[in-house]
């Protein structure tokens, strides 16, 4: 039978057509289509007549004269649309029924005669707004569900149950250096053949709804590196509650499998391990707490979900500031953390989705930064640049205040002498006697590797007097370290805040000259600063500029001071560098050497002084003097440079002069610093024929048996213990001592500063092998060398005949 006749028949019988249809629809609209097309009403279910706002007279009437032409032109559209395309429409729009919101939806059928021609249209309309609120909380899990894939740390990918890919986020591509749109439709049982077997159990039970929880797998990264993950998958329900797919979350432990297998045969260590722990995620409604994860539980220290449910996140979260928070856990214990925050659309709710983090670690490493930012971590006093920012203020507060500059004198050396561990419990404990005098009024901190400053408030001179002595006495006492009694010396530089003008730098600049000058004049271990100290800065910073071109412009020359041995009436010499400067005048070498070496300008004076020595001396042998020694001091910058046995190759091969005419004197800080290197460069330059000498012996903390050690020829006797010969019985002992250990090691002896007949009958009754001093000769220059000379064979000859 043709749907038309079927149709026909049934609208024969209308009671039994609207029986039927009344019972399977909510509204039934039948209408007759009128020329037009104009649309009459024929029959409206009576339960439903309000709901379209008509009542019963309104039968028989069109739409047009029923409704007001906004609502009539809405409803033609639909019913001619149906009848011109001769289809089905659907449509929704809201029902009538006061004060409620109600969502209807509306299937117009049009029935049509042999000819093709509308004749009827019959409209069944369902309420559907329950059906669009389920759509609606789809729609919001659903963009939960996304956020939570955004901002996860944990790997996310969503399968259906043949295991093709759906979907994976971010941290995947990070996990295992896929790159998602790659990966995505690929199949899990194909990409990780060697757990097919268990994926197909997996899928069967997610499948079935159940959930696996902390599957351990082992992956290879796109590099090759293997990765270890924990993997959580649980089933992805539809609105009607069947599996459609599954969704596994992989955690990274990648770093403590490592740890793991690093400590394994360690099971002390192992239980140290702080296992890594991502990020707590909660999701807030409302204020109340609806989801926390795993993570959030173990930082809240809950068992299980139900503990935390329902809660206001105000009850574990407090604000400090504006960006950090105090996370309060269920026992008590407190974290600070930083928070993430984010609304999420959840129907008429307010919802938040928070992403949690741990920064009590991090906050520590901070206040450590902030710590060393502020302190010396050796000494635990303030740094240079916290005691500017400190004495800014003070400058500011205060007009009775000064500062105390204090330098451990030759620190560099006791350093390297008794290695640098030890030369820091020296500052320790230098540090731990400034603390004696801290109070509300001082300010402690350490500037430089051998400097400390003691800034103090007062207001009677008399009070700043005290401390000074107080420290100086403090400072002198003897130290012990590592098991032996160490005597120092500090010279101590004073400046005063009215002199500086405000200024923190010319504050500690003042001081900084003071305690310059006091090294520079050795004189007092206190100085004040004075304002005619700027003269002699002045003069260092010029002396500093002229000495670059000083040889250059020829300035520099070379004097000769005779060594003499009477025993064997033989005599050396010493090259001693001066400096005429066409303003000053010679400049004496206590002046510009130690500037020399703070500019590296002694590499350079160093050179010329070896190549001129060899010049002078092809000079002296052609007057006569073939056996002549020549002895050139070399600094300990000098002889720790890398090059130096290059150096001196080159010039002795360029002046045609052999090395075995030269003596090297180098002094103890030079040879102790790096032993092992000395050893190797004095083997060196001892092949080439050259002496060694130890200058300035016996100041220093060195001892023969030390100096043992290294191929060395001969010591030279400071001059202060030979000047103390007649007068001290200390250093005639000393003297003796050291003359007789060197000879035990087969050592050549010279005496410095030897000035008076008394000294020279007491070196030469010790066995004193050579002399030098005003005795027999100053320096003086070569021109003045050669009847010097003449002299002074005079005068051995006088001392072996017994004429003196």
């Amino acid at each position: 039978m043709e749907q038309s006749q079927f149709i026909q028949k049934l609208l024969a019988d209308e009671r039994l057509l609207f029986a039927v249809i009344e019972q399977l629809f909510d509204i039934v609209f039948f209408m007759k289509v009128e020329e037009g097309p104009r649309f009459r009403y024929v029959y409206v279910s009576p339960k439903a007549l309000h709901l379209a706002s008509l009542t019963k007279e309104d039968m028989g009437k069109c739409i047009d004269d029923i409704y007001p032409k906004k609502v009539a032109d809405h409803l033609n559209v639909q019913y001619r649309k149906a009848v011109e395309t001769k289809t089905i429409v659907t449509y929704r729009d809201q029902m009538n029924i006061a004060g409620e919101y109600r969502i209807g939806e509306s299937t117009l059928i049009p029935i049509f005669d042999q000819q093709g021609i509308a004749l009827y249209v019959l409209s069944f309309t369902r309420d559907i707004t329950e059906m669009m609120k389920r759509e609606e909380q789809f729609t919001e899990i659903h963009q939960l569900f996304h956020l939570l894939f955004a901002y996860s740390h944990d790997a996310l990918v969503m399968f259906d149950l043949t295991g093709q890919i759906l979907q994976v986020n971010k941290e995947l591509e990070r996990l295992l250096g896929w790159e998602e749109e790659k990966i995505r439709s690929q199949n899990i049982l194909r990409i990780f053949p060697e757990y097919r077997s268990k994926f197909e159990q997996s899928l069967l039970q997610l499948s079935q709804g159940e959930s696996l929880t902390s599957v351990r797998m082992s992956l290879t990264h796109q590099t090759g590196a293997k990765v270890y993950v924990s993997a959580n998958v649980m089933p992805v329900f539809d609105q009607n509650g069947r599996v459609v797919a599954g969704l596994a979350m992989l955690r990274d432990f990648t770093d403590l499998v490592t740890v793991k297998e690093r400590l394994r045969q360690s099971e002390e260590l192992y239980r140290k391990v702080v296992e890594f722990l991502p990020d707590m995620v909660v999701i807030q409604v409302d204020g109340a707490i609806t989801y926390i994860n795993s993570a959030g539980l173990h930082m809240v220290k809950a068992k299980q979900q139900k503990e935390i449910e329902g809660k206001p996140l105000s009850a574990f979260l407090q604000p400090i500031d504006e960006q950090e928070w105090m996370l309060t856990a269920l026992d008590g214990e407190q974290k600070e953390v930083n928070v993430r925050e984010m609304a999420i659309p959840y129907g008429a709710h307010e919802a938040k989705f928070l992403v949690i983090r741990d920064v009590s670690e991090q906050k520590s490493i901070e206040k450590e930064i902030e710590y060393m930012a502020q302190y010396d971590v050796l000494t635990g006093l303030f740094n240079r640049q916290y005691l500017r920012e400190k004495l800014n203020d003070l400058m500011l507060k205060h007009t009775g205040l000064a500062v105390l500059l204090i330098d451990i004198h030759r620190f560099k050396f006791i350093n390297d002498f008794l290695g640098h561990t030890n030369g820091d419990e020296l500052l320790r404990q230098v540090a731990k006697r400034l603390k004696r005098v801290q109070s509300e009024r001082t300010l402690l901190a350490r500037v430089s590797d051998d400097e400390f400053v003691v800034a103090y408030i007062y207001e009677h001179e008399h009070e700043l007097k005290t401390l000074v002595k107080k420290l100086d006495r403090l400072l002198q006492e003897p130290y012990f370290i590592a098991g032996e009694k160490l005597n120092i010396t500090t010279n101590i530089g004073v400046s005063y805040a009215c002199d500086a003008n405000l200024s923190v730098e010319t504050l500690l600049s003042n001081a900084d000259k003071a305690v310059y000058y006091s090294k520079m004049n050795g004189t007092s271990r206190v100085v004040e600063y004075e304002a005619h100290m700027h003269d002699i800065f002045a003069k260092k910073i010029r002396l500093e500029n002229d000495l670059q071109v000083a040889l250059e412009k020829g300035e520099l020359s070379l004097y000769y001071q005779p060594k003499v041995n009477i025993r064997l009436g033989t005599i050396s010499v010493e090259a001693l560098v001066r400096w005429n400067h066409p303003q000053l005048g010679m400049v004496s070498p206590a002046e510009f050497i130690p500037i020399a070496e703070e500019t590296n300008m002694i590499h350079e004076i160093g050179k010329w002084v070896l190549q001129q020595a060899c010049r002078d001396l092809k000079k002296l042998q052609q007057l006569g003097f073939y056996d002549l020694k020549m002895a050139v001091n070399l600094s300990a910058r000098q002889f720790l440079d890398k090059q130096l046995e290059i150096v001196v190759s080159d010039i002795f091969a360029s002046e045609k002069t052999s090395p075995s005419f030269f003596v090297f004197e180098i002094t103890e800080t030079a040879i102790v610093k790096e032993p092992a290197e000395v050893v190797r460069i004095l083997q060196k330059l001892k092949q080439r024929g050259i002496m060694i000498a130890i200058d300035d012996f016996g100041v220093s903390y060195s001892s023969l048996n030390y100096l043992n050690r290294f191929p060395i020829d001969a010591v030279k006797i400071d001059r202060s213990f030979v000047r103390h010969i007649s007068d001290n019985k200390k250093s005639e002992e000393i003297v003796r001592a050291i003359i007789s250990l060197a000879h035990q090691l087969n050592l050549f002896v010279t005496a410095e500063g030897v000035e008076t007949e008394e000294q020279v009958r007491f070196l030469l009754e010790k066995g004193c092998e050579e002399m030098q001093g005003y005795y027999f000769s100053r320096p003086v220059p070569l021109e003045q060398l050669p009847s010097v000379l003449d002299d002074l064979q005079s005068l051995i000859a006088r001392w072996n005949e017994g004429k003196v």
